[in-house]
């Protein structure tokens, strides 16, 4: 079977994009070397915490940045702007480390660099290969991407426990620096790794570029946008060149279809730009399924009941693509309107997204887990130092396998719902904020210290919960705004995002030092440390408290935005139909 050069071209931007998320997640491995920090620079705890959400928040800020230079610039000077900042981020915390050089502002100002970076690399994988593949597929594609990405954290902690661990190493007494020379080896390994990866993206990870042909559709132009692989399979047939000659056209009803592509863009003239199709281009995305008939799921039920008959005074004009002309069902949620961004601002899906999407409550799990793990033992049993390191890494790859997983299950299912059923994707992203909230009330309402065994349930929810809705983050923002301003709408779902890890650690922060305040030292704490240990449910009880009271807001939102969706998908659907 002869492989086209365009499914070669996709495959392998594929598999290099994978590479690049495997790398771009390599941030959520900075507890591997922080105490390495923290000794070498003399930071505090709160010096380590701050670093370490300054590197989060740069990760969402940066959409900002990278994503309109992805929309105007492409995914090649997007992967350059990744590997120079990561070179520079990087390879600045490798030469302040070798040289103890530079304090908390420069290591924030370079980190944050490595973080933006991160961004520009996840966005270019991401963007590029989504485009590449049709939006039925748009689920799994993210979710394979992301699910690399969601395993980062374990590869290179792996990769610092394994290779540079520092055990063996011997103290030189005529040094005064602390910290092992085995990190500062392994910031260099994460320059020269992550900056190499990012050039080679940059060289060959391509978008696919369609060509463009002019269609008139009732008195209207419209452009149709052709799959390359479309053309090279009517290229390859024996009957391809009368077939070029005239299209294809069959009838559903009264109506004339006429076979030409997968994607077609429709630029009608606008009575409302809001809730219905928007002032610049609409993306169709015509699914190649047989015509239904009966219903399987609400889905079908929502969008027909209000949906016209397919006849009126413009049913006989009107052209409806499809790559077999026999099948002609239309999905309003496989329908991607390209939005320019300054659009977003009045629309109802956006404002639901946003808040919806500020759902990393978990992120106050995520960074504390350690300090949730001493909470919850015996601090008079000799075993407890042993057995908090051994669970905290138990819970760190729970976490982390719940991340991979949620990904790729998230992806993959949304987008059979969403073909089979024509239901919104976001009916998951729903389901996903409502199971956030599981784990939060376990932390937050449990009358005495949690169990270990509901411990692991909630590492494990939030693992795959937290995978999920990134995921499904991805395929949404593709669903809702369409690929021309993919990268500038990313940025401006995700903005609020930045500033969550920041205010998720402070409330969980401020109630656990005022927890230890109040218990005072604990037989665990050592002379030399900066802070207390604290012990029992009162350390961190009232931050998920207020953690499961925030996620009820966007169990609403995410709520309101499936509704919405759905809203949007019926009068889509009407539009479709009278343009037939």
């Amino acid at each position: 079977m002869k492989i086209s050069s365009t499914n070669m071209i996709r495959y392998l931007s594929l598999v290099i994009g994978i590479l690049v998320m495997a790398l771009s997640g390599s941030l959520f491995s900075f507890a591997s070397f922080s105490t390495d920090l923290k000794a070498r620079f003399g930071f505090s705890s709160s010096n380590i915490n701050l670093l370490s959400a300054i590197g989060d928040t740069s990760m969402y800020v940066g959409f900002l940045i990278v994503g309109p230079i992805y929309d105007h610039y492409g995914e090649r000077w997007t992967m350059i702007t990744a590997a120079i900042l990561t070179f520079l981020g990087y390879g600045g915390m490798y030469i302040a480390y070798a040289k103890a050089w530079g304090g908390l502002g420069f290591l924030m100002v370079l980190y944050c660099l490595a973080g933006v970076a991160s961004t520009a690399g996840y966005l270019a994988a991401l963007a590029a290969n989504m485009a590449n593949f049709p939006a039925s597929t748009s689920g799994t594609v993210s979710g394979v991407l992301l699910a690399f990405f969601g395993l980062s954290a374990t590869l290179f902690s792996q990769i610092k426990t394994h290779l540079f661990s520092g055990r063996d190493e011997v103290a030189d007494p005529t040094s005064s620096l602390k910290g092992t020379k085995a990190t500062q080896t392994f910031l260099l390994f994460l320059t020269i790794i992550t900056t190499a990866i990012y050039l080679i993206g940059a060289v060959f990870m391509v978008k696919i570029k369609k060509p463009v042909i002019k269609t008139l559709d009732s008195g209207s132009s419209s452009n149709t946008t052709v799959n390359n692989s479309d053309i090279e399979k009517r290229a390859a047939a024996s009957a391809a060149a009368a077939a070029a000659a005239t299209p294809t056209t069959t009838t559903v009803g009264s109506t004339p279809v006429q076979a030409l592509s997968r994607s077609t863009t429709f630029t009608p003239s606008m009575k409302n730009g809001r809730e219905g199709w928007n002032n610049s281009s609409t993306t169709l995305d015509k699914e190649s399924v047989a015509p239904r008939t009966t219903h399987h799921l609400p889905g079908d039920a929502i969008l027909e009941s209000t949906a016209p008959a397919l006849t009126g005074p413009n049913s006989n004009g009107g052209i409806i693509t499809t790559t077999d002309a026999s099948k002609t069902w239309f999905n309003p949620y496989l329908t991607s309107i390209d939005m320019k961004p300054r659009a977003l601002l009045v629309e109802s899906t956006f404002w639901f997204f946003v808040i919806a999407q500020v759902s990393q409550q978990g992120f106050s799990y995520i960074n504390n887990v350690d300090s949730i793990v001493h909470a919850i033992l015996d601090p008079l049993d000799p075993s407890t130092v042993t057995r908090a390191v051994s669970l905290t890494g138990l819970h760190v790859t729970l976490i982390s396998i719940g991340n991979c997983l949620g990904r790729l299950a998230s992806g993959i299912l949304s987008d059979w719902v969403i073909n089979r059923y024509r239901i919104s994707r976001s009916i998951f992203f729903f389901i996903s904020e409502i199971l956030i909230l599981i784990p939060l009330i376990i932390m937050g309402f449990s009358t005495k210290v949690v169990s270990l065994p509901l411990l692991v349930v909630s590492s494990c929810l939030i693992g795959a919960t937290y995978g999920a809705t990134g995921a499904l983050f991805a395929s949404m923002t593709r669903d809702f705004f369409g690929d021309t301003y993919y990268g500038t709408n990313c940025g401006m779902v995700m903005v609020l995002n930045g500033f969550n890890p920041i205010i998720a650690n402070l409330i969980y922060g401020i109630f656990y030092d005022r927890a230890a305040k109040t218990m005072g030292p604990t037989q665990e704490s050592q002379p030399s440390e900066s802070h207390m240990t604290c012990l029992g449910s009162a350390c961190y009880d009232s931050g998920f408290k207020i953690a499961s009271l925030l996620q009820v807001v966007c169990v609403v939102a995410a709520g309101l935005l499936f509704w919405a969706h759905m809203r949007k998908g019926r009068k889509l659907m009407q539009q479709n139909n009278l343009m037939a």
